[in-house]
């Protein structure tokens, strides 16, 4: 590593002998150090984890990669990388990042590390023969070996998988693991060499635009006490001011639906048409933002896609008359249509909506509620293709839970739970794992069962910032991406359609000349804990 600059590829093998030690400074969670064995053990004693990662990993500058294979005993956290790859369900992988509490001296090089065994295990010397050895050889070099030289461009998450399989026919035990430093996309190469050219974006033929809808439904149809909410609308008018002061939108950039204002009514057909004008003709460098704030509901799946049985949905205030909005139609109108380079933020603050866009990735909080991973779920039979675009979706609760309609938790107005948790959490700099954390927390403080969640289109880089979300690459050995190009000065275009009503500026799509109510309509009694869902009863 001596003299290591950007571009550099630094690429480290061992194969001996591999051992534990007691763990003196606190930051082994099973309270061992791992070792490397010298041949002058004896004498000059074993190279722990902790010197290890201070002389390969701690100094390595940022564009410079180090693979590290080591073929030993006790090898799983041999460089006490914070990104560990743990298998799910045969081939399934989960990206796990450590607690904060026991992160190491972040490093900015690139570092990716395949061990034979895990931390509990030995690695096993394999006989002649194996694999067309013709000498002796390590159980887990010899699979390395095979795997990477039938295809040299294998991704992680074939080299990981590939290797178990064959060990695992093989009759050995070991279960070789997968770390880095830095978070991994695992359908990478391993080798970087190997990456193909990133396939860039379809060229955009006018400047970025930003576009934002937000929803927010009081059921003022309904009777009171019997389905109304109270915080819904006050939501609404929180996120727009988010929507400016932190993300930068301007307000002829956002489109409102609200049932306090007759021209902004946000029925199903309003809010799946303002749905339509977010994301039509979305190029590269554009960046979208959904919020929505009412009642959420389920309702049986009829096409076999959910694991639970049950289909998400949103409920418009029309929902007695026009039905409630799936989430396979969510996706269809929020996911599918965009492109490579296209960002959009989901918020989504209603009850059973873990997964209300049905989006393959997930952000899952380890029992001591600080180590994270992320989990993907099953791509299932008849499942629309996946987007290529960057798609971020925070729900206020578990498909399985309620998300509370509240007042107080210092707001002066009656407000959405999850809402305000964000309200409070929210600023330009904070990570999208500090993010989740910190709303989680303040609603456990706060004494709120429902637990919010993260979901994504891609892989989600959990340290990357949220509010400026940009997956930066980890698997190459190119400098710095450039800085995206600037955002060009006009509003997002409002497109005219004969099949739908169009949007305008600041207001929901309804025809032009729909009368404009001058007060908002009286709001109910706000409710402590009044729920989000669907058990609604008829209008009065």
């Amino acid at each position: 590593v001596n003299g290591a600059r950007a571009g550099d590829h630094l690429f480290l093998h061992y194969s001996g002998h591999g051992s534990q030690q007691q763990d003196k400074d606190g930051d082994e969670m099973d309270g061992k150090d791992e070792t490397l064995v010298p041949v002058d053990f004896q004498k000059s004693g074993m190279l722990s984890d902790d010197e290890l990662r201070r002389l390969l990993v701690r100094d390595l500058p940022k564009g410079c990669r180090l693979t590290a294979i080591f073929d030993c005993c006790h090898s799983g956290t041999a460089l006490d990388l914070p990104y560990r790859v743990l298998a799910r369900n045969g081939d399934l992988l989960d990206v796990q990042k450590k607690p904060a509490h026991k992160m190491p001296q972040p490093c900015a090089g690139d570092v990716v590390m395949l061990s034979g065994c895990m931390d509990n295990q030995t690695s096993a010397d394999a006989g002649v023969g194996l694999a067309g050895n013709t000498r002796p050889a390590g159980a887990m070099t010899t699979a390395f070996k095979l795997v990477v030289g039938k295809k040299p461009s294998a991704s992680y998450h074939d080299v990981l998988i590939q290797m178990r399989q064959f060990l695992q026919k093989q009759g050995f035990t070991q279960v070789p693991q997968l770390s880095s430093e830095h978070f991994l996309k695992l359908s990478d190469c391993f080798m970087p060499e190997a990456q193909p050219a990133p396939s860039l974006p379809a060229a955009p033929t006018r400047p970025p635009v930003r576009k934002a809808l937000t929803v927010g439904i009081n059921y003022y149809t309904l009777v009171a006490g019997h389905g109304q909410l109270a915080g819904c609308i006050n939501d609404s008018e929180t996120m727009v001011g988010i929507l400016r002061d932190t993300f930068g939108f301007q307000e002829n950039e956002i489109c409102r639906l609200r049932d306090d204002r007759s021209s902004m009514m946000p029925t199903k057909a309003n809010i799946l048409a303002s749905l339509r004008w977010l994301t039509a003709g979305a190029q590269p460098g554009d960046e979208l933002f959904f919020h929505y704030s009412g009642h959420g509901g389920q309702q049986q799946d009829t096409d076999g896609d959910e694991e639970s049985g049950k289909d998400s949905t949103l409920i418009p205030c029309d929902f007695q008359s026009a039905g409630m909005i799936v989430d396979d139609e969510l996706y269809e109108h929020v996911v599918e249509p965009l492109p490579k380079g296209v960002r959009m933020w989901v918020m989504m603050d209603c009850c059973h909506s873990g997964t209300a866009l049905d989006l393959p990735f997930k952000v899952v909080v380890g029992p001591d509620g600080r180590s994270m991973s992320i989990s993907r779920t099953r791509v299932r039979r008849g499942a629309p293709p996946e987007s290529k675009a960057e798609v971020l979706m925070i729900s206020g609760c578990k498909d399985n839970q309620t998300s509370a309609d509240v007042a107080g938790m210092g707001a002066a107005k009656s407000a959405g739970a999850m809402t305000t948790a964000f309200r409070h959490c929210i600023n330009q700099s904070i990570s999208c794992e500090d993010l989740l954390l910190k709303m989680r927390d303040f609603l456990r403080r706060n004494r709120y069962a429902q637990v919010p969640q993260m979901s994504s289109e891609q892989y989600v880089q959990l340290d990357a910032p949220f509010a400026a979300y940009v997956a930066q690459p980890h698997n190459s050995r190119d400098l710095p991406a450039p800085a995206p190009p600037p955002r060009g000065a006009s509003p997002a275009p409002r497109p005219m359609q004969a099949q739908s009503p169009p949007p305008h500026a600041a207001t929901s799509p309804l025809p032009p000349g729909s009368p404009m109510m001058t007060a908002a309509a009286a709001p109910a009694s706000p409710a402590r804990r009044n729920r989000r869902d669907r058990r609604l009863a008829p209008c009065a």
